[in-house]
């Protein structure tokens, strides 16, 4: 039998708190500014009560869904976060690995500690990119060329 394996939020972020250097650790796990959001959103999270339900078959529940027009096997992907290395030295290379293991859909951070090259040569994951607009709209219009060239797909 496998030791305690966690099985909730709380639990994975005390097993990141003692393998993360203090300084990693504190950037992935607080917010912004004054972390009003932060609060807003685990707050928001909170209120959200599941019922459990016993004795019910769940051998035939289909969670599957699409997003814009990809198959997926749920409704969870991958939301665009940068800074991975932080946490594991492949970075987002190994979340578009990870992604694709799980037939999700991966949003590469415009703020990714890997490039755009090296996570769309990893894998055959669906990648969709986060992109900031700029001021200047042809240096955006680049980077859209850019990801499309790589299989970008939204």
């Amino acid at each position: 039998m496998e030791d305690n394996l966690p099985v909730n939020v709380r639990e994975y972020q005390e097993l990141a708190k003692k393998a993360l250097p203090k300084m990693h650790y504190d950037y992935i796990n607080g917010g912004a500014e004054d972390e009003y959001t932060l609060r807003e959103n685990i707050a928001a999270y909170g209120r959200i009560l599941l019922r459990p339900r016993v004795l019910i078959d769940v051998s035939k529940i289909d969670m599957s869904t699409t997003l814009l027009g990809y198959n997926m096997p749920s409704p969870i992907m991958v939301a665009p976060t940068g800074s991975h290395k932080l946490a594991n030295p492949e970075g987002e290379v190994a979340t578009s690995r990870a992604a694709a293991a799980c037939n999700t859909i991966m949003v590469l951070s415009f703020s990714s500690s890997c490039k755009i090259e090296e996570v769309a040569s990893s894998c055959d994951a669906i990648r969709f990119y986060q992109l900031y607009v700029y001021k200047r709209r042809d240096v955006s219009a680049t980077l859209v060329r850019r990801a499309e060239s790589l299989g970008f797909k939204g």
